[in-house]
């Protein structure tokens, strides 16, 4: 019995681990492709749909928050390593880890759709780079904060939006369906 129980926890951290793993690889697909193509805003060029937010946001409702953040941290990591751009970690790493603290504090409050949590992801995510420009680049990176915000939230519309339907996708392809022969 006590062996049984021993077998099926490992079985569930292997499947957590192996999800986690294929969600931050789908995000860094994702992330690198957004990366590849032009601003959808010219005057705002970092200001971007941040699709990989979206995998992580499934990754952080189906398989937990510990294996979400792990996930967040290496597609940070990874990114600036893949975009050989190193300094990009002194805005994305900080940013996303407020983001993510901002958006596990509404998901326990359980009061905002997953739409809204996004939405308010994206927010915090834009302004907290925005602070983090002003003491690297200096104070007239301010001008851009109430767009980035504006941008950030709807962003977060966007990301929240596919992550409902993924996230009610997964849920109902679980059940066992009713088949008639």
């Amino acid at each position: 019995m006590i062996e049984e129980k021993g077998k099926k926890a490992k079985k569930r951290v292997t499947e957590k681990i192996s999800k986690t793993a294929l969600f931050l690889a789908a995000a860094l697909i994702v992330s690198l492709i957004e990366n590849a193509l032009p601003p959808l805003i010219p005057v705002l060029p970092y200001a971007k749909l941040g699709l990989s937010n979206a995998v992580l946001l499934v990754c952080l409702l189906t398989v937990g928050a510990v294996e979400s953040i792990i996930a967040l941290i290496v597609k940070c990591l990874l990114m600036s390593v893949f975009s050989g751009n190193f300094t990009s970690l002194l805005w994305s790493f900080p940013a996303g880890l407020c983001a993510y603290a901002v958006m596990l504090l509404l998901l326990k409050l359980k009061i905002f759709s997953i739409t809204g949590i996004s939405s308010a992801g994206g927010i915090i995510h834009n302004a907290v780079q925005i602070i983090i420009s002003v003491f690297l680049v200096g104070k007239s990176v301010l001008l851009y904060l109430p767009f980035m915000m504006l941008t950030g939230g709807i962003a977060g519309i966007v990301t929240g939006l596919i992550c409902h339907y993924t996230v009610l996708y997964i849920k109902n392809d679980r059940k066992p369906k009713n088949r008639e022969v």
